[in-house]
């Protein structure tokens, strides 16, 4: 017959555990990939529309986005027929430090 084994963990430390592996899973999602502008406004921006995510966060922050500046995730479109390019990693950071100053309420002009 087999014998198990118990043994009692704080609340505290399982919650710790549980958010490390969850941050470690997270990372290794996004770690050097990059997302079209389709895939970050479903990841990032409530699955917003092209035009919104455009106009009220790539021109409005893009002096902080852009990714020849430091801590810049953005590479914008040159025009018609070049897509964006975004590094996922920084980009989601960046989402999460500044959620509140985006106006997500903002209608379309």
């Amino acid at each position: 017959m087999q014998q198990m084994l118990s043994i009692q963990l704080p609340k505290d430390e399982i919650q710790l555990i549980v958010k490390q592996s969850a941050s470690q899973y997270f990372d290794e999602l996004i770690a050097g990939k990059t997302w079209t502008l389709d895939e970050f406004r479903r990841n990032c921006c409530f699955n917003r529309e092209r035009s919104w995510v455009t106009l009220y966060i790539f021109s409005e922050f893009r002096n902080e986005i852009d990714y020849r500046k430091k801590g810049g995730w953005l590479r914008p479109s040159k025009g018609k027929g070049s897509a964006y390019g975004i590094f996922a990693k920084p980009a989601c950071e960046w989402m999460e430090q500044n959620r509140d100053r985006i106006e997500w309420e903002a209608k379309m002009p």
